[in-house]
């Protein structure tokens, strides 16, 4: 079957992920939570920043997982109501701020505006938050050419359960073997076999290495600028 529509992972995928979220979460560390400098360096680490490199573990949990994975990891002490109460915080808050850090990994409108001669329909699929995916592609002025952009907050259960597929494919009236998903971590490509998406493309303009996410794609590139010449030859 054609692929009809594209489903876009946002971090790492269109974005420069290290150097949007390590100094976003720096400054909400220090300055919202008054964590001292080397207890935040520590959580930073166990999220699966290597300071060696600058960058995040490829499938840890500041690559791939959620808000609300996240505060889990770093305040385990909290109740549940304040875990709640912590995520939204940092997902209505704070993590819209990341705008002021953002980096996009190329002239991001050069690729949407090929795939869109292609008559394809594109959303984005993040574990990010609806909100602070959206502030983003507003700032990068690209939000336009998406039907949906679809958080980790706007389906029941995150990457990788398959639900983005799903929730793209219920209001574009694609089937989801119309759909290719495309990411640069692990978790991406799951959800594109968990939703039954028609292709899974991997991307290694993120964190991931060839050895870490080639043998979960069906295509492997370099990045999303490879991307039409990839549909084109199928």
């Amino acid at each position: 079957m054609a692929i009809r529509g594209v489903l876009f992972d946002k971090d790492g995928t269109l974005i420069e992920v290290n150097g949007t979220w390590v100094p976003l979460y720096r400054q909400m560390l220090t300055e919202n939570f008054s964590v001292a400098p080397d207890r935040v360096e520590a959580m930073l680490q166990a999220g699966g920043y290597e300071p060696e490199t600058g960058a995040f573990r490829a499938g840890s949990m500041l690559a791939a997982g959620t808000t609300g994975q996240t505060v889990k990891l770093w305040w385990p002490e909290l109740s549940p109501a304040e875990l709640k109460q912590r995520t939204d915080l940092i997902d209505n808050e704070i993590a819209p701020q990341a705008k002021q850090f953002i980096k996009p990994l190329m002239e991001l409108s050069n690729v949407f505006d090929e795939l869109r001669e292609m008559n394809l329909r594109l959303g984005v699929a993040t574990n990010d938050s609806f909100r602070s995916a959206m502030a983003q592609m507003n700032h990068l002025d690209v939000h336009h050419y998406f039907e949906h952009i679809i958080g980790w907050d706007s389906v029941v259960i995150p990457k990788p359960s398959g639900h983005m597929i799903e929730y793209f494919c219920s209001r574009t009236g694609l089937s989801p073997e119309e759909v290719a998903m495309v990411g640069d971590n692990g978790h991406d490509m799951e959800e594109a076999r968990a939703g039954g998406a028609g292709l899974a493309v991997a991307v290694l303009s993120g964190n991931s290495a060839h050895s870490d996410i080639a043998h979960l794609a069906d295509h492997t590139l370099t990045s999303v600028a490879d991307l039409p010449a990839l549909l084109r030859s199928l």
